[in-house]
């Protein structure tokens, strides 16, 4: 199975948005052979996802209320096939402390194409549900945006039985 994780700093706003629209948008292509999952460089185990994200993803048809944060897991992120940041400084932090996995690891509002400071997806923590709206429109252009590269990375593979 191949897998997809999105990285953002408390894996309570932008990722488990990324997470719950990519899930979203894979069910609707009958896409279940892909793992998506989340985490956090400053994550705290058990957190859920801030209310702000929790309602913007409601209003959008994407449930995240049962998301829960979690910290950066090594063996994950090295089995993982793709790892999505939100900003330049999650990248070098993986970079850092998770060098193995530099050559998966790219910033989602950028991929595939050049990295750029134009791609980081704000963090909306703090903001109004305006500034949430925004994170997650951005989310959703970028998601929508990948999907195609996303499936032809990784083609779905049919079983024939006799």
């Amino acid at each position: 199975m191949s897998s997809i994780i999105f990285i953002c700093t408390a894996n309570m706003c932008r990722s488990p948005m990324a997470e719950g629209i990519l899930k979203h948008r894979l069910s609707e292509l009958a896409r279940e052979d892909i793992l998506v999952s989340s985490m956090g460089t400053h994550g705290v185990d058990g957190n859920s996802a801030t209310e702000l994200a929790i309602d913007v993803c409601r209003q959008n048809n994407i449930d995240i209320s049962t998301h829960k944060s979690r910290h950066l897991i090594g063996e994950e992120l090295a089995r993982s096939d793709l790892i999505f940041v939100m900003e330049p400084v999650h990248k070098e932090f993986l970079h850092v402390f998770f060098p193995q996995v530099y050559h998966q690891t790219f910033l989602l509002g950028c991929w595939p194409g050049k990295e750029s400071r134009k791609g980081i997806i704000k963090d909306p923590v703090g903001g109004k549900f305006d500034i949430y709206q925004k994170a997650f429109q951005s989310l959703h252009y970028h998601i929508n945006r990948v999907i195609p590269f996303i499936l032809a990375k990784f083609p779905q593979t049919i079983t024939h039985t006799i």
